[in-house]
C-alpha cells in the first residue's frame, strides 16, 4: 500500500515505573510496562483467544476495571508475536481532525510500517473507504521472513463515539459515517459507493479481494454503553456475536496484582490487607477490587512509605476510605497550584454530565498561563499522575488520568460553584446596602437643599405651568407622527403579506401548466424589493416575508433545473426563519415556511444525487410540520404542506430501501391531503400530489407483498387523475402522476399474467413518459414538475 496511508502512532508517554515505584497510580500499563502487570492473565488468554476466532471482537466493562491495560500490556505483546500487527486507535472527534476513517488509515500505516511491507505500493487512494483499504487484491502485509501479518485494530474508549462525538451537528455526522464505514469492514461487504460505481465500471471488481478477511477488529467500551452499542446491531449485526464482559478482580487475583510487582516492598499479611480494605471488608475468597482503584491506593502507600524512609509497606499506613484516598490524591495534587486552575481542570477537562474531556495541550497552557499557574504547571501535573498527555494525529491532547477521578473532580467543581454562587450573592447584598446608603445619605441632602430652594418654588411654578403647556402640545404633535407611521408600516405589512399570499398562488396556478419562469420572475422582484428596504425599515415580519419568498424563489429555480442557486436560496431562507424561530417567532407561517425550505434544499440534493442528505432534510422537513398539520383544526396550508413534505420524504426512504417505513409516510401524506377537500378536486394541485403520492406507494405495496391494496390505492387515485384531467386538460402535475400510476397499474396486471387487461394502462396519456416503478431508478425527485427523463 501507498504512502495514501499517513497517519500518527498513540504517543502517551509512559508512566515512571521500577522496583522502587512499581505501582502505576490511575496510569494505564502499556507494552513496555508489562513486567509489572500481573493479576489479568486468565482474561488476556480468553480475549486473545477470541480475537482470534473472530473478526470482531467486544470487550465491554464498568469503568475503572482496566480495559485500556489489557488491551496494551496484554493482548498486544500476546499478539504480536504470533502474526499479529496491533493497531491502537483512539477516535478524536475534534472538528478540526480529519474524518475517523483517515485517522485510522493514518494509524495503520504507521503501525504497519513498523511490523514489515505492503506487497503492492501504491494502490491506496486518498478518500477511499476502510473496506476498500483492507481489501486491495494481492495488497498484503508481509514481515521481514516474508511471513503474513494480520493488522490488529484496537478501538478503545469506543463509548466516546455517544458522548464526544454527539456534542454538535457535525460531530454526529462524523460519527456516523464513522459508523458506516466500521460497519462495512466488519460485516465485510462492498460500500454502497463502490457497488455503484461497480455498476457502471465492471473493471472496478478486479482491484479488490471481496473474499479477504485476514484483518481483526477489537473494540472496547464501558458497560454502561452497551446499550448505545445494542442500537448498532441493524447496520452492524457482528456486534451481538463474540463479546468479552470484563468483571472485577477476584480477591486472589487483586493479591497477585499487589504482590508481584511489589517483591520485598509489601508482605503477604499487608497485601491481603491491602485488598481487603478496598473490598470493604470482605474476605479474599469473596472479594471483589477494581483495580484502578487498587493501583492508585498501593501507589499512594508506597509514596507514604517512600517519604517515612521505610524499607516495607506497613498496616498503619493504611487508614481513610476509597473516596478518601482519591479525595486527598485530587487535593494534593493541587495543592500549590492557582485556584484558577483547578477551576480550568473542572470546566474544560470534565463534561457538564461528568465525562472525561480531552483538550489540546496549546489550549491547556494558554489557559493556566491565564490563571496565573507557573509554566511547568502542566508537566507537574502530569508527573502527579492527575492529568496525562495523549498523542492523537500529531496533536498532544490533555485529559485526566483516569475516569475514577470523575466523581472527585465533578463534587469539588459542585463545591466551587456553590460557594462562588455564595460569594456572589454575599457580594451583591453588600453591593445593595451600600446602594441604600448612599442613597441614605443622598436623601437629607435632598431634603437640605429642598429647605433652601422652597422660595424659588413659587417662581418656578410659573415657569412649569407655561412649560406643561408647550411639552402637551409637543406631545401631541409627536404623537399624531407615531400613529401615522404605525399606520404606514402596518399597511406595509399587509402589502407585504399579500405578496407571499400572491406568491404562492401564482405557484399553484401557474406550476400545473408549466409556467415556472413567472413564478421565478416574480419571486425574483418581491426578494428585490425587500432587498433594497432601508436597514430601519426591516421588521421580523419583513424578515420573515422576505425568507418565504425565498422558498418559493427556491422552489421554482431547482423546477427550472437552476441547482446552485436554488440550493443558496433555500439556505438562505433557512437561516433565517431558523434564527427567528430562536428568537422566538411561533406563527404558523414561520414553521411551514421553514418546513418546506428544508424540503426543497432535500429535493435539490436528491437531484444533484446528494442522497444521505437529501434524507436527512426531508426527515427534519417531516418532523417540524407534522405536528402541527396533524393537531386540531390545522389549517389547509399546513396540511397541504405536510402531503407535499411527506410526499418527499416517503420517495427518500423508498430509495434508501426502507420500503415499510416509506408507505407509512406516503400513507400520511395521502392522509393529509384527502382531508383538504375530501378530494372533490375544489384544489387540484393537492389532489395531483395526492395521486403521486399513491403511485410511489404502490411501489412500496408491491415490493411487500401487499398488491391487492396497491391496487385498490391506484384505482382510486386513477378515477382523480382522471377528473383533474376532465377539467384541465394540460395540468402537468396530475399528466406527470398519472403518468407513473398507470405505469404501476400496468406492472401488477402484467405480474397476475393478465396482460389483455394491462394494455390500456400501458397507453400513456399525451406528454406523459413511462415512469420506472423501481425507487432507485426515479429520478427526479417527487414533486418535480417536469415529467422523469
Amino acid at each position: 500500500m501507498s504512502a495514501a496511508r499517513a497517519g500518527a502512532s498513540d504517543g502517551a508517554p509512559q508512566a515512571s515505573v521500577d522496583e522502587q515505584h512499581p505501582w502505576l497510580g490511575l496510569a494505564s500499563f502499556t507494552e513496555e510496562t508489562r513486567g509489572f502487570f500481573h493479576g489479568r492473565e486468565e482474561e488476556v488468554a480468553e480475549l486473545g483467544r477470541r480475537v482470534q476466532r473472530k473478526l470482531l471482537t467486544i470487550l465491554f466493562g464498568q469503568s475503572g476495571l482496566g480495559k485500556t491495560s489489557i488491551l496494551r500490556a496484554g493482548i498486544v505483546p500476546r499478539l504480536r508475536p504470533e502474526g499479529y500487527c496491533p493497531v491502537y486507535v483512539r477516535i478524536d472527534y475534534s472538528p478540526e481532525s480529519p474524518a475517523p476513517a483517515e485517522q485510522i488509515k493514518r494509524a495503520i500505516f504507521e503501525a504497519t510500517r513498523a511490523s514489515g511491507s505492503w506487497t503492492q505500493a501504491g494502490v491506496a487512494a486518498e478518500g477511499e473507504s476502510l473496506w476498500e483499504f483492507l481489501h486491495h487484491r494481492d495488497d498484503i502485509l508481509k514481515d521481514a521472513n516474508g511471513k503474513t501479518v494480520i493488522p490488529l485494530l484496537i478501538f478503545d474508549q469506543f463509548e466516546e463515539i455517544f458522548t464526544i462525538a454527539q456534542a454538535d451537528d457535525a460531530g454526529r455526522a462524523r460519527a456516523a459515517r464513522f459508523i458506516e464505514d466500521l460497519a462495512d469492514l466488519v460485516e465485510n461487504r462492498p460500500p454502497r459507493e463502490l457497488e455503484a460505481r461497480i455498476e457502471s465500471d465492471d473493471s472496478v471488481t478486479e482491484r479488490f479481494d471481496f473474499g479477504r478477511a485476514d484483518y481483526r477488529i477489537l473494540i472496547a467500551l464501558r458497560e454502561d454503553y452497551l446499550a448505545h452499542l445494542e442500537g448498532l446491531k441493524g447496520a452492524m449485526p457482528s456486534i451481538t456475536q463474540n463479546r468479552m464482559r470484563l468483571a472485577r478482580m477476584t480477591g486472589q487475583q487483586a493479591l497477585a496484582a499487589v504482590m508481584k510487582p511489589g517483591g520485598r516492598l509489601v508482605s503477604e499479611e499487608v497485601a491481603e490487607a491491602i485488598v481487603r480494605f478496598i473490598a470493604g471488608g470482605s474476605e479474599l475468597r469473596n472479594a471483589e477490587v477494581e483495580p484502578s482503584l487498587l493501583s492508585l491506593i498501593c501507589r499512594e502507600l508506597n509514596n507514604a512509605r517512600i517519604a517515612q524512609g521505610r524499607a516495607e509497606i506497613s498496616a498503619d499506613l493504611l487508614a481513610g476510605s476509597h473516596d478518601t484516598i482519591l479525595a486527598e490524591f485530587y487535593e494534593r495534587a493541587l495543592a500549590d497550584q492557582p485556584p484558577a486552575a483547578r477551576k480550568v481542570i473542572e470546566d474544560q477537562l470534565l463534561t457538564e454530565s461528568g465525562f472525561r474531556e480531552s483538550l489540546a495541550e496549546e489550549r491547556l497552557v494558554k489557559a493556566f498561563a491565564a490563571a496565573g499557574a507557573a509554566p511547568d504547571a502542566l508537566a507537574t501535573l502530569v508527573n502527579r499522575r492527575l492529568l496525562r498527555i495523549e498523542e492523537r494525529l500529531d496533536v498532544r491532547r490533555v485529559e485526566l488520568t483516569h475516569d475514577v477521578l470523575c466523581g472527585v473532580v465533578k463534587a469539588s467543581r459542585e463545591l466551587r460553584l456553590e460557594r462562588e454562587a455564595k460569594e456572589e450573592a454575599e457580594r451583591q447584598l453588600a453591593a445593595q446596602k451600600a446602594r441604600e446608603e448612599a442613597t441614605h445619605k443622598a436623601l437629607v441632602r435632598a431634603r437640605q437643599i429642598a429647605a433652601g430652594a422652597a422660595t424659588l418654588a413659587v417662581v418656578a411654578i410659573v415657569g412649569a405651568i407655561f412649560g406643561w403647556v408647550n411639552m402637551q402640545r409637543a406631545r401631541e404633535a409627536e404623537a399624531a407622527a407615531l400613529e401615522t407611521r404605525k399606520l404606514a408600516e402596518g399597511a406595509r405589512g399587509e402589502a407585504e403579506k399579500l405578496v407571499v399570499f400572491l406568491l404562492e398562488d401564482f405557484q399553484l396556478e401557474l406550476e400545473p401548466i408549466g409556467r415556472l419562469d413567472i413564478v421565478a420572475s416574480l419571486s425574483k422582484r418581491a426578494l428585490d424589493y425587500y432587498a433594497g428596504l432601508p436597514p430601519a425599515l426591516r421588521t421580523p415580519a419583513t424578515e420573515r416575508n422576505r425568507a418565504l419568498a425565498q422558498v418559493r424563489y427556491a422552489i421554482s429555480l431547482r423546477n427550472l433545473g437552476k441547482l446552485d442557486e436554488a440550493e443558496k436560496a433555500a439556505g438562505a431562507a433557512v437561516a433565517t426563519l431558523d434564527e427567528l424561530r430562536g428568537k422566538g417567532d411561533a406563527s404558523e407561517a414561520t414553521l411551514i415556511g421553514l418546513a418546506m425550505g428544508r424540503s426543497a434544499k432535500g429535493r435539490i440534493m436528491s437531484q444533484q444525487g446528494r442522497f444521505k442528505e437529501s434524507a436527512e432534510e426531508s426527515a427534519k422537513a417531516l418532523a417540524l410540520i407534522e405536528p402541527l398539520a396533524s393537531a386540531a383544526g390545522s389549517s389547509t396550508a399546513s396540511r397541504r404542506a405536510m402531503g407535499d413534505i411527506a410526499v418527499s420524504h416517503g420517495f427518500n426512504l423508498g430509495r434508501d430501501s426502507d420500503t415499510k417505513g416509506a408507505v407509512e409516510i406516503l400513507e400520511k401524506s395521502r392522509a393529509a391531503l384527502r382531508s383538504i377537500d375530501g378530494l372533490k378536486l375544489a384544489d387540484l394541485s393537492s389532489a395531483a400530489l395526492f395521486v403521486e403520492a399513491t403511485a410511489w406507494q404502490m411501489d412500496g405495496l408491491a415490493t411487500l407483498g401487499r398488491s391487492g391494496e396497491a391496487r385498490r390505492n391506484g384505482e382510486e387515485a386513477r378515477a382523480i387523475a382522471d377528473g383533474i384531467l376532465e377539467k384541465q386538460p394540460g395540468h402537468m402535475l396530475a399528466l406527470r402522476a398519472r403518468g407513473l400510476l398507470m405505469g404501476n397499474l400496468g406492472d401488477l396486471l402484467a405480474a397476475e399474467l393478465r396482460f389483455p387487461l394491462r394494455f390500456p394502462f400501458t397507453r400513456r396519456p399525451r406528454g406523459t413518459t413511462r415512469a420506472s416503478s423501481r425507487w432507485t431508478r426515479a429520478t427526479p425527485s417527487p414533486g418535480t414538475t417536469l415529467p422523469p427523463t
